[in-house]
């Protein structure tokens, strides 16, 4: 662990970050339950609020991001499928294989600049179409990342999402957004964040 000069803010990663004494008193203070029993009031609150933001049905918290994504792509899919995603994704660098692991499915990657995919790229790897060999696994999902964590931060325009999600939908697949960092895009946009996510199926 590097020691950092108190002077200096630590950018590594959100993950480093501390919570500040109110942070920990509103913690301490909060109403709990039992999540499972539905009885934790601020949990469901959270979901509702999340849900209300970004115009969805239902929201579902989970503990980390890599855990919300597997959730999506297990739900979404099954074992033999396909999913396709940007070949510096974090759902595919990053997430230990979980794709693979827990959901079994195979990964067809998109290259793209700076971590963005475009519509024409995302249905030339759909690899089972119409009239293509049918050896080849059928592909359920399309993973979008926004913004781009190893693109540098790259934002997806508006026009861009909707056509990769209607390429999805066209095809007989879902479209999953891994959202982490949905809210800077959302800032840097001017979109609001129900309207940048309205055609995915799931938002993590």
């Amino acid at each position: 662990v590097k020691d950092y000069p108190s002077d200096r803010v630590d950018l590594r990663s959100d993950t480093v970050t501390q919570p500040t004494p109110p942070m920990r008193e509103a913690m301490a203070a909060a109403a709990v339950g039992d999540d499972v029993l539905g009885d934790d009031p601020t949990v469901i609150e959270l979901q509702r609020r999340v849900a209300r933001m970004l115009g969805k049905e239902a929201a579902l918290f989970v503990p980390s991001g890599t855990m919300s994504n597997a959730v999506a792509i297990k739900t979404q899919t099954r074992p033999g499928d396909e999913i396709v995603t940007h070949c510096k994704s974090h759902i595919y660098m990053y997430e230990a294989g979980g794709y693979a692991v827990l959901a079994g499915c195979s990964i067809s990657l998109v290259e793209g600049y700076r971590g963005l995919m475009s519509p024409n790229d995302v249905q030339m790897a759909i690899r089972k179409v119409a009239g293509s060999d049918s050896h080849y696994p059928e592909c359920t999902l399309i993973c979008v990342e926004n913004t781009a964590n190893v693109g540098g931060g790259s934002i997806y325009d508006q026009d861009t999402l909707d056509a990769i999600c209607e390429v999805a939908h066209s095809n007989d697949c879902r479209a999953h957004l891994d959202g982490a960092r949905l809210f800077n895009a959302v800032v840097s946009s001017g979109v609001d964040a129900a309207r940048m996510v309205r055609d995915f199926d799931t938002i993590s």
